[in-house]
C-alpha cells in the first residue's frame, strides 16, 4: 500500500475480492481502510492504539514518506523500539543482536509522542537550516549575477579603451587589436561560463530546498507521528547533503569575485619596431563579496540527535573500590586521568594520592 499513490480501495476488503472505497489509512499496518474496517481497526486489541489519517491527507503526503516501510530491513519484523545512542529504529530481533548493551532504548510510541518533543525539535532544526540555506543561496545568486554583469560591463569598457587607442595608431595595429579582442572575449566567455555553471548549481540547490520546505509543511500538517519520526530521519540526510554542496561552492572559491582589466603596453609610441602584442587582459579573483550566515552549527544539529540529560533518579551507580585516608585536614579531592584519587591538605601544603603523600602542591 505504501507505493499506492491513489489509495482508492480498502485493502482489507480487497483480500475478500471486494472493491470498497477507502476512507482512512493506517501507516503502522500499511493498509487503507473503509468505514467498516476502520471501526473494527479502532476496537481491535492489536490495532486500537494505531493512528490513522484520512485518505485525502494521505495523498497529500510527500511520495517518499509513503514509501517508508515500518518493518526492519534485516529481519522483516515490525519496528517497535528506538535506540537513542544509535539514533535508529529497531525491531525486537535488532534489540537482541545489536542493541543489547544500549542503555536508552524506548518504545517507538513513547519516542514519538508529542510530549517527548523529539520529532518537533528535529523538524524545527531542519526548518532553521533550510531557512539559512535558502538565504545563503539567494545571497550567492545575487552576488554571482552581479559579478556576471560586472564582467560584461568591464568587457564593454575594455572594448572602448581598445577602440580609443586604435584611433591613435596605424593600420599595423589592426591585427594586434583583433588578437586582444579575441583574448578578451575568450577570457570573458570562460569565466562567465564558470559563473553561470555556479549559478545553475545554486538554482538547482535552491529548487531542492524549496521542495523540501513544501514537503515539510505537508509532513507537519498531514503526517502521523510515526511518519513524522521516520520522515525526519530521511530529511536529515537530504538536507545535510544540500548543505555540503552549497558550502563546498563557498569553500572551493566558486564564489570568488572575478574581474577583468586591460593593461596597455607602455611602449606604444615605439610599437612599429618593438611591440609584439596589442595589450593584455588581466583577470583577478578577489575576496568574495558575499558571506554565508548559519544560525547555528548546522552539521551538528542535522546529523546528531538531541541529547537530554538523565535525571538523578535514572543514574545507576556501583562501588568500584574503597580508599581509606586520614580525613583530618582534607580540603578537596579529585581523580587523575590514570584513575588515582587525589586528596588536598591545603593547610599542610600536601597532596595525598591514595596512600602516597607528596609535599609538592
Amino acid at each position: 500500500m505504501a507505493a499506492n499513490e491513489s489509495a482508492l480501495f480498502c485493502d482489507i476488503c480487497k483480500y475478500r475480492d471486494i472493491d470498497k472505497p477507502a476512507e482512512e489509512y493506517c501507516s503502522q499496518c500499511e493498509e487503507a481502510l473503509c468505514g467498516v474496517c476502520r471501526d473494527h481497526h479502532k476496537i481491535s486489541k492489536l490495532s486500537k492504539s494505531h493512528q490513522t489519517i484520512s485518505i485525502d491527507k494521505y495523498n497529500k503526503l510527500p511520495s517518499f514518506i509513503k514509501q517508508i516501510s515500518y518493518n526492519c530491513d534485516e529481519h522483516d519484523c515490525v519496528l517497535e523500539f528506538h535506540c537513542k545512542f544509535h539514533d535508529s529504529f529497531c525491531c525486537k530481533l535488532c534489540l537482541i543482536s545489536c542493541h543489547r548493551e544500549c542503555k536508552e532504548v524506548t518504545y517507538i510510541d513513547a519516542f514519538i509522542t508529542p510530549s517527548s518533543g523529539h520529532q518537533s525539535a528535529a523538524l524545527d532544526n531542519i526548518a532553521k537550516v533550510l531557512k539559512d540555506l535558502d538565504s545563503n543561496i539567494c545571497s550567492a545568486l545575487k552576488d554571482r549575477n552581479r559579478n556576471l554583469t560586472e564582467l560584461r560591463e568591464q568587457k564593454v569598457m575594455i572594448r572602448k579603451h581598445i577602440k580609443n587607442k586604435r584611433h591613435e595608431i596605424t593600420c599595423i595595429l589592426d591585427l594586434l587589436e583583433g588578437n586582444l579582442l579575441e583574448k578578451t572575449s575568450a577570457m570573458e566567455k570562460q569565466y562567465c561560463q564558470e559563473i553561470e555553471a555556479v549559478i545553475a548549481k545554486l538554482e538547482d540547490e535552491k529548487k531542492k530546498v524549496n521542495e523540501i520546505q513544501n514537503d515539510l509543511k505537508s509532513l507537519q500538517t498531514f503526517a502521523s507521528n510515526i511518519q513524522i519520526a521516520m520522515g525526519t530521519k530521511a530529511y536529515k540526510n537530504i538536507v545535510q547533503t544540500n548543505e555540503i554542496i552549497v558550502q563546498k561552492l563557498y569553500d572551493n572559491g566558486s564564489l570568488n569575485n572575478v574581474t577583468m582589466a586591460c593593461m596597455f603596453n607602455a611602449k606604444l609610441t615605439r610599437f612599429i619596431k618593438e611591440i609584439k602584442t596589442f595589450g593584455d587582459v588581466r583577470v583577478a579573483s578577489y575576496k568574495r563579496h558575499t558571506s554565508f550566515s548559519w544560525g547555528v552549527d548546522t552539521s551538528a544539529q542535522i546529523s546528531k540527535s538531541i541529547s537530554y540529560a538523565n535525571s538523578v533518579e535514572n543514574i545507576s551507580v556501583r562501588i568500584v573500590r574503597k580508599i581509606n585516608v586520614d580525613c583530618n585536614g582534607i580540603t578537596g579531592c579529585a581523580m587523575s586521568e590514570a584513575g588515582n584519587m587525589l586528596f588536598l591538605q591545603a593547610y599542610h601544603n600536601m597532596v595525598q594520592m591514595d596512600n602516597f603523600i607528596s609535599n609538592q602542591v
